[in-house]
């Protein structure tokens, strides 16, 4: 007798998804936050660093473009940004994106992210103290936000 165990995340390989798609970002109390991490610098990183975007119309437009596709390559390339969708002062959803490998990495896997997807909204961005970006990421930490 043979047993096959499948153990799937819920994205099956090749099907794209649309990040946010349950979410109206048509509402004021959606913004989307990019914390820099410890990897590596690319052009965008060290023009923008930390940045905010509560614009709902470029909310929409990124819900509209970021459809992205899982990945089986593994990179040991760390991240550019943790992403952080806050409505109003809770995190609805995070996930970590390498801009220089082109990945992105969330609980339903790895996916590839080209670097155009987040560059394309540079003009849309508020930029964020590096000190109050920290501090914002701190506060989250001490919420236990990441551990969900």
């Amino acid at each position: 007798m043979t047993i096959i165990l499948s153990i799937s995340c819920g994205t099956p390989k090749g099907k794209d998804i649309r990040f946010f798609e349950k979410y109206d970002l048509s509402s004021e109390d959606y913004k989307l936050y990019g914390i820099l991490t410890e990897g590596g610098s690319t052009s965008f990183t060290e023009k923008v660093g930390d940045f905010v975007i509560s614009d709902t119309v470029t909310l929409n437009k990124i819900k509209r473009d970021w459809q992205i596709h899982l990945t089986d390559k593994r990179m040991p390339c760390g991240y550019s940004y943790i992403m952080i969708l806050m409505k109003s002062d809770s995190c609805v959803y995070h996930f970590d994106i390498n801009l220089d490998c082109e990945y992105l990495t969330c609980e339903k896997g790895w996916f590839e992210f080209p670097e155009g997807l987040l560059n394309k909204y540079e003009n849309s961005v508020t930029k964020v103290p590096r000190q109050v970006a920290s501090a914002f990421h701190d506060t989250l930490i001490s919420r236990n936000t990441f551990d969900k």
